[in-house]
């Protein structure tokens, strides 16, 4: 539910592949995101926001948000450090300058996700061969047996799914020469080895996750997790759970004309080639699919966003996978529709377009969220609300506790002014962009950059834009008004002279603009990793594949963050916000726990048990 009876609370959105640590083999890890952690708290912010850390496929730049699983975790966040991996005998040391091409990425700050997966699972390989023989973690492997017990059907199923996906070469399942999830199960049954294999990735996984998120909870950082509102049509749900899943169509987005720069999504819109669920196929067993994924997320997360969370009350939908979108994108509607059998997309499983549609949107909606909140009672909720918002759903979501998106210069009122950041409603999350979003820095500089064309071209007449006969200049004139009132929306928000907003982005406007946004009245208010440490760098293009989408890295690890100055300026805009968190939250500073008693080990572990084992294995010193 909403904070607003505790704190108000500052965070960094920052993707678990985009974190960095020494040795962390190309790609973000779990000790790495523990190092982010003690920088957090030692800098007042008060959560870390992740994407979504479920299982991925093979593609060679995998969205977060179009998982294989609803449940399993990727194993490639996995920490490969011998106190911290079962099975590990030796410290694999990573040096960045010499490192063997199959072991780093491509580009330093970009992860190479096909040599970073191959490197990893090789290590993975000796670690599962040494934990199934060694006599010292005899205990560690009744800890996984007894984990095994523990879980339903899906761990099973999943195993199924990956040790398929690597036999027929695919995880796409309607290539597979099997369609029927029974006999899949029997082919899977005969490589018993590799199914153990693939669970004892999750049993490691889940055991890392839930130890660092007990340490989270000691530094008194909230770590936010991040639910999809689909999962992949090409996972181990869909494949083995199909009757919950309508396949027939795909969830994604309505058009975005101009806003756009790619085609497809400026024309017929975002196709994310997520399956519908069947809502009244899951009501049958009380929806226990999503019950099941949010029982798993509470215990890795105190916070979880809900991404698109509108598709609770209707999803734009296509008849078509992603894979057919550029033989419709140059299609008429009637074209289209004769291609289709008379489908054409649009929402279901009804729009906005009577009150009667509206209301039954508003009951379903309101039915699906409440389950999901009573499955991870206590677990702090945000709503994903952007894009095209029916007026019924953000009362909605307050009356249920969600805190929904505020973007201020997408919160104009009737006047055409920009709503101040006091009038919010503590029910809401403030932040300027999301993953999908240019950065703030570039907005920025592209509106004033439109102002300066518009200037030479002499389209300023005494420091006022005029009008213009000239066919050729209106374009320009038109995206230089626009341009100026952004920037003096931005001026007015941030309580300064609009005059002195109109120049390039720098250090004197990040400050305006991101003091303005955290002392907004709403619970949560966040920046991206790339806004803290001045990067115009975009993590994702929507409606594009490939690139550097999904790809980003911090170019520091958090010890080297705290040398530089953007460390410090949070920590001021936090305090002079109020944001700064319950002090009383982080044990390590109220008992004053030195690394020395944890032999500087950077451990995942809090119990010295772990780590004690590891040192009589090796005899550290």
């Amino acid at each position: 539910m909403s904070s607003s009876n505790t704190h108000r609370l500052a965070g960094i959105v920052l993707p678990l592949f985009s974190v960095r640590r020494n040795n962390d083999h190309g790609i973000g890890d779990l000790i790495a995101l523990r190092e982010w952690i003690d920088w957090a708290a030692d800098y007042d912010v008060g959560f870390l926001q992740l994407l979504p850390v479920n299982a991925l496929g093979n593609d060679e730049t995998p969205s977060p948000y179009s998982a294989i699983s609803s449940i399993a975790l990727e194993p490639l966040y996995i920490a490969m450090e011998p106190w911290s991996l079962p099975g590990m005998k030796e410290r694999i040391s990573f040096d960045v300058n010499d490192a063997p091409a199959s072991q780093y990425p491509s580009g330093d700050c970009l992860v190479d996700y096909p040599k970073v997966r191959r490197f990893k699972y090789r290590v993975f390989r000796k670690c599962w061969s040494e934990f199934q023989t060694d006599k010292v973690l005899e205990g560690l492997r009744n800890e996984f047996e007894e984990w095994k017990d523990q879980q339903d059907q899906w761990l099973d199923d999943f195993a199924c799914f990956k040790v398929l996906s690597s036999l027929f070469g695919t995880d796409v399942w309607w290539h597979w020469p099997e369609q029927d999830p029974n006999n899949a199960r029997g082919i899977a049954s005969e490589y018993e080895d590799e199914k153990e294999f693939e669970k004892w990735l999750q049993w490691v996984a889940f055991r890392q996750f839930g130890r660092l998120r007990k340490y989270a909870d000691y530094r008194g950082v909230a770590l936010m997790g991040d639910i999809p509102i689909g999962v992949s049509m090409a996972s181990s749900d869909v494949f083995f759970e199909r009757h919950l899943f309508d396949t027939d169509w795909c969830g994604g987005a309505p058009a975005e004309g101009a806003f756009s720069q790619d085609p497809f999504t400026a024309k017929w819109g975002q196709n994310w080639g997520i399956p519908l669920y069947r809502w009244d196929v899951m009501a049958h067993d009380n929806y226990a699919w999503w019950r099941r994924r949010l029982t798993y997320t509470a215990a890795i997360f105190t916070i979880y966003r809900i991404d698109h969370i509108l598709g609770f009350y209707r999803i734009y939908a296509f008849p078509w996978k992603p894979t057919e979108n550029e033989m419709f994108l140059p299609l008429s509607y009637e074209e289209a529709a004769a291609r289709t059998g008379g489908r054409l997309p649009g929402f279901k499983p009804r729009g906005d377009d009577n009150a009667w549609d509206r209301k039954q949107n508003l009951i379903a909606g309101d039915l699906y969220l409440r389950v999901l909140l009573a499955a991870a009672s206590g677990v702090r909720v945000v709503g994903e609300d952007l894009g095209c918002v029916p007026d019924y759903v953000r009362p909605n979501m307050r009356q249920l506790g969600i805190a929904g998106f505020k973007i201020p210069h997408w919160e104009i009122d009737s006047d055409g002014r920009i709503i101040q950041g006091d009038r919010y409603n503590p029910c809401s999350f403030a932040t300027y962009g999301t993953h999908d979003f240019s950065t703030i820095m570039e907005t920025w500089n592209d509106a004033y950059r439109a102002v300066e064309l518009a200037k030479k071209a002499g389209l300023f007449k005494r420091g006022v834009l005029a009008d213009t006969s000239s066919a050729a200049q209106e374009g320009i004139r038109r995206d230089a008004a626009n341009s100026l009132r952004l920037l003096n929306w931005f001026a007015d928000y941030c309580g300064v002279d609009a005059k002195s907003m109109i120049c390039p982005w720098n250090e004197a406007v990040k400050n305006a603009m991101f003091l303005a946004l955290m002392k907004s009245r709403s619970d949560y208010a966040a920046l991206m990793w790339t806004e803290l440490f001045d990067l115009d760098w975009r993590l994702n293009v929507p409606g594009t594949v490939g690139g550097t989408n999904w790809r980003r890295r911090l170019p520091v690890t958090a010890r080297a963050a705290r040398r530089l100055p953007q460390s410090a300026w949070i920590k001021d805009v936090i305090v002079e916000s109020g944001r700064v968190p319950d002090a009383s939250l982080d044990m390590w500073e109220q008992h004053k726990i030195a690394p020395s008693q944890f032999f500087e080990v950077p451990i995942l572990a809090t119990d010295l048990e772990e780590v004690q084992r590891y040192l009589l294995q090796t005899n550290y010193h």
